[in-house]
């Protein structure tokens, strides 16, 4: 089964537009044991490449579950791609001031 590159690229504007506006994407065709999209997806200097099978291309305008599958795939490759991870806590451990003794002494009053 064969697709051209301008009925994916149809397909697949829509797809991408709905994930975000401002993301660039290239599709090119592969050939080999399983033909299909490489699809180039970059934002802010970030790139990934996922490749489409042709099966999945197939009736994506006319049928939401295969077009929200095929969305769904690719926004979890756009994800990815834009992740970082949350700078890791201190396990430093907070102490109190040091008097002028020596002593730490705790920044509250009193205790009774």
């Amino acid at each position: 089964m064969k697709i051209a590159l301008e009925d994916a690229d149809k397909s697949l504007r829509p797809i991408m537009r709905s994930i975000d506006k401002k993301v660039d994407y290239v599709a090119a065709l592969t050939e080999g044991e399983k033909p299909g999209i490489a699809l180039t997806i970059s934002k802010r200097e970030r790139t990934k490449v996922i490749t489409i099978p042709v099966e999945a291309l197939v009736d994506v305008d006319e049928d939401a579950v295969k077009w929200q599958g095929l969305r769904h795939r690719i926004k979890r490759a756009y994800d990815k791609m834009l992740f970082t991870a949350p700078p890791l806590a201190s396990t430093k451990m907070v102490r109190g001031s040091i008097s002028g003794d020596g002593f730490f002494r705790s920044s509250g009053g009193p205790r009774r």
